[in-house]
């Protein structure tokens, strides 16, 4: 990439962050750079920077900031998507929150926010119609937002193709009708109870609209904010939430050291944060590590008895505030002094978190042996948790201890059977030991995977690897196993 072009779009990648919250780094330039061109040739420009200069030297027009929004923005969702999150909502938030209503008021509001389509709402309002009998003696205000105006206009419009109801339920149905072939339209008692607005997650300025909230939904929407711009989008949520109220996140989004005004829970795989509560920690119910599945059955889901225990089996408890080395522990792994992280997260060794954070920094001195006590002390304290079971099998693949690698493969499988990358490692494993039937079934389940991201979305937790470049090499290792 030409140097004038590269500080062109250096100046632009700030403007976008400004203006919209999207965070461009270097190393999406490219990503960045293929969106503006086809944007630049609709508006008849054929340099990208004449076209980038003009758009940064006045305020955007809101023709031009819909254009922008349409062409950066990942609209990639679908009805239901993370069942565990409208799990919780179900079984947990809500029966609570209806029960004190009910004693007085019978109100509701709760806010999605960066909807998309509408999809996620009107999940939300499905989950609502289903628990409330006496749905019409109550008044639910059900907010979705977004910046990108077109779609948003979809999501007004209510219909949808068969894509946006893949991994849903068949009862889900019930709430649809075809409307023309391969498409569906929500039912009209549930699309009036969504109302949908345009908004800017990034803009200064509160909003009447999203006052006094119950509960907001914000997941996979801030992994492409700038860390600083996160914390100010944090900060807008718990203003505009009531106290008590329930913020649900993707769990990679947020760095939950640096939050103010929130408590952690943990619920089954779902992270959902509460306003006004001191910190605390929200250990798991003590179980036994599952029984290692057979190849042929991980991508199984666990019996439905194993996972309501999962799901009922969380509880809060409340404990004093989290020492400041943790914080401190993150930012030198961050800088890569793993030594000295290491030594900061085993000041507090009674959080698993931290366990696991030092085993992590002790794999990559490569003192394997180290890494693997640190995690099996972790696992002691949270045998539940998906992806610890990940980071000790691939220490323990590191170590040359292949079966015992797998079966913790099966293990973070069990306990998550959505685990792209469990999935991955696991046809890696079966691929190295000429394993072929095994590797295929495993990689066929993490390109089905790959399906719900944008090929350009950096996958969580695999160290800045896209899910387009993850498809292609799992396809390239495809290929070789076909050839043998």
């Amino acid at each position: 990439m030409a140097n004038h072009q590269h500080h062109a779009l250096r100046s632009f990648a700030t403007f976008v962050g400004r203006n919209t919250g999207l965070h461009f780094p270097e190393a999406r330039f490219g990503d960045l750079a293929q969106k503006m061109t086809a944007l630049a040739r609709e508006a008849g420009f054929e340099d990208l920077d004449h076209y980038l200069f003009q758009l940064m030297a006045a305020p955007l027009s809101r023709e031009q900031m819909k254009a922008l929004c349409g062409a950066l923005t990942i609209g990639e969702t679908y009805f239901l998507r993370d069942p565990k999150s409208y799990r919780v909502l179900e079984r947990q938030i809500l029966p609570g929150l209806i029960a004190a209503r009910r004693r007085g008021g019978r109100t509701l509001k709760i806010w999605s926010a960066g909807c998309s389509t509408g999809e996620e709402p009107y999940s939300i309002a499905i989950v609502l119609s289903r628990l409330l009998q006496d749905l019409p003696e109550w008044d639910i205000t059900l907010l979705g937002t977004d910046i990108n105006e077109e779609a948003l206009e979809r999501a007004h419009r209510g219909v949808y193709s068969k894509w946006s109801f893949r991994n849903a339920p068949q009862w889900l149905m019930e709430y649809f009708t075809p409307v023309g072939e391969g498409h569906f339209e929500i039912v009209p008692h549930i699309r009036n109870m969504v109302h949908f607005s345009q908004l800017n997650l990034a803009a200064e300025r509160g909003n009447a609209l999203t006052g006094g909230t119950d509960i907001i939904f914000c997941r996979n929407v801030m992994l492409y904010f700038h860390p600083e711009q996160i914390e100010k989008t944090v900060a807008r949520f718990h203003a505009a939430l009531k106290p008590g109220g329930w913020l649900f996140v993707g769990p990679t989004e947020v760095d939950h050291q640096r939050l103010r005004g929130f408590s952690c829970h943990h619920y089954d795989g779902a992270l959902v944060l509460r306003k006004g509560e001191p910190r605390r920690k929200t250990p798991r119910p003590p179980a036994p590590v599952p029984v290692p599945m057979a190849a042929s059955s991980v991508a199984s889901a666990p019996p439905a008895a194993a996972t309501d225990r999962l799901y009922h089996g969380a509880s809060a408890l409340p404990v004093g505030p989290l020492p400041d080395s943790i914080e401190q522990a993150h930012a030198a792994y961050r800088a890569g002094e793993y030594q000295e992280a290491a030594r900061l997260a085993l000041l507090a060794p009674h959080l698993p978190e931290n366990l696991a954070l030092a085993a992590r920094c002790y794999a990559n001195l490569g003192r394997y042996q180290e890494a693997r006590e640190q995690c099996e002390k972790a696992l002691l304290l949270e045998r539940l948790n998906a992806h610890t079971h990940y980071l000790l099998s691939m220490i323990l693949e590191q170590m040359g201890d292949g079966a015992a690698a797998e079966a913790a493969l099966k293990r973070a499988l069990y306990l998550d059977h959505d685990y792209l990358l469990a999935y991955f490692a696991l046809g890696n494993l079966c691929r190295k030991r000429g394993e072929l039937r095994e590797a295929e079934q495993s990689f066929a389940n993490a390109l089905r995977l790959l399906q719900r991201y944008d090929p350009a979305e950096v996958l969580p937790d695999a160290e800045g690897i896209t899910a387009g470049l993850l498809t292609q090499l799992i396809k390239g290792m495809n290929a070789g196993l076909n050839r043998r």
